[in-house]
């Protein structure tokens, strides 16, 4: 008797789950009060070191975890309310503006301040939404928009509502190519260096637009989001590989793969799970049999490796092209410029990356909860 694709997803993400807690656990540095250790390498390294924004983004991502996933966090010696308290501040230090959506979000799903105080914590205006939106990657903008629509859903308001929707506008009207269904990187009004490759978009534009979009969807009954959510969605099922992988870079313009490696764990067992599931709660298509390719692939891929170490208790990050630094900075600039190959029938040199950061393990619980139809408490989905 064959097992269903849900049966197959809770038995999947149950034997994920212990890893997943040691690794928040581990992860959570009661000196910061933030989830700023990650393994690098193999050992336990400050994320401080090498990105100047995963404390932050991380911790927003793990408390985010932690709520959808109803973890009693104090099992884990972590204080929920304290680590927002230090979430705000690090905000207020970096002054991330991609980052604030997530910040935003995490205090929503935790009943923390509400939205005027929360802005006045961290230093911050969304009096001109729009340009905010236009200003930040599409993954940010995305972050924002399902921030807001988690705030709205705790506490709907008029102000609220017209921030989720002139973020929505520009996901939709200005980052989405309704030729391609694909997501820009950028807008016009972003950086420079993020202008530079505004075409070439990664796998996190991508799903987590269609996350955001479903969530708009489903608080604010947007028919328009749910059918652009459904489309992104499609074009990257379209486009998945056949061992299941979500590849890492595409063109906005062309609609083809700009980029196939790095494959990353977290999109394969977490990120677009949640995303595809995201689209089906609001209305749209099952995607489970997608979710169910992507899932094998930490067990089935192309370097025939176990991604999930029960030895270390973590999930390898991805599996990359073992690369030079003078192939790495050709690739890239082929990718830049659209040139990159558009098949993955060739066999690149791969290598397995060790390293795993902390919102890696939320995202994994994420999901899980989602899958097993945990209560969602203050989450949409």
């Amino acid at each position: 008797m064959s097992t269903s694709p849900a049966a197959s997803a809770t038995a999947f993400y149950d034997h994920l789950d212990p890893i997943c807690h040691a690794g928040l656990s581990n992860s959570y540095n009661p000196g910061t009060k933030m989830f700023d250790l990650q393994l690098m390498d193999k050992s336990w390294q400050s994320t401080h070191d090498f990105y100047p924004t995963e404390a932050l983004t991380s911790t927003a991502i793990c408390l985010l975890g932690i709520s959808r996933a109803g973890i009693d966090a104090r099992l884990l010696d972590i204080p929920v309310q304290e680590t927002l308290e230090h979430l705000y501040a690090e905000y207020r230090k970096l002054g991330y503006r991609g980052g604030f959506g997530l910040v935003v979000w995490a205090n929503a799903v935790h009943d923390g301040l509400d939205i005027d105080t929360l802005q006045f914590r961290c230093g911050a205006s969304l009096d001109k939404i729009e340009n905010w939106a236009a200003s930040i990657t599409t993954m940010e903008a995305a972050w924002l928009a399902s921030g807001l629509a988690h705030e709205y859903h705790r506490r709907p308001s008029e102000y609220t509502r017209k921030l989720l929707q002139a973020v929505i506008d520009e996901l939709i009207h200005n980052r989405f190519q309704a030729n391609t269904s694909v997501v820009s990187h950028a807008g016009t009004k972003a950086s420079p260096s993020h202008r530079l490759r505004r075409w070439i978009a990664n796998f996190a534009d991508q799903v987590y637009t269609i996350q955001a979009l479903a969530f708009a969807a489903k608080v604010i009954d947007n028919h328009e989001a749910l059918e652009v959510a459904e489309k992104i969605a499609d074009k990257m099922v379209a486009l998945q590989g056949d061992l299941g992988q979500w590849w890492w870079h595409y063109d906005a313009r062309s609609g083809n793969v700009a980029q196939h490696y790095s494959v990353y764990s977290v999109h394969q067992h977490g990120m677009a799970p949640m995303a595809l599931s995201a689209v089906t709660a609001a209305g749209g298509k099952d995607y489970s049999q997608a979710k169910a390719l992507s899932r094998r692939w930490l067990t089935n891929n192309e370097l025939d490796l176990d991604l999930i170490d029960e030895k270390i208790k973590t999930i390898w990050r991805s599996i990359e092209y073992a690369d030079n630094r003078i192939d790495q900075v050709s690739r890239k600039a082929r990718s830049l410029l659209g040139l990159a190959q558009s098949s993955a029938q060739s066999t690149p040199q791969l290598a397995l990356n060790h390293e795993t950061r902390p919102y890696e393990w939320a995202w994994c619980l994420y999901a899980g909860a989602i899958e097993r139809n945990l209560d969602t408490n203050l989450n949409i989905v």
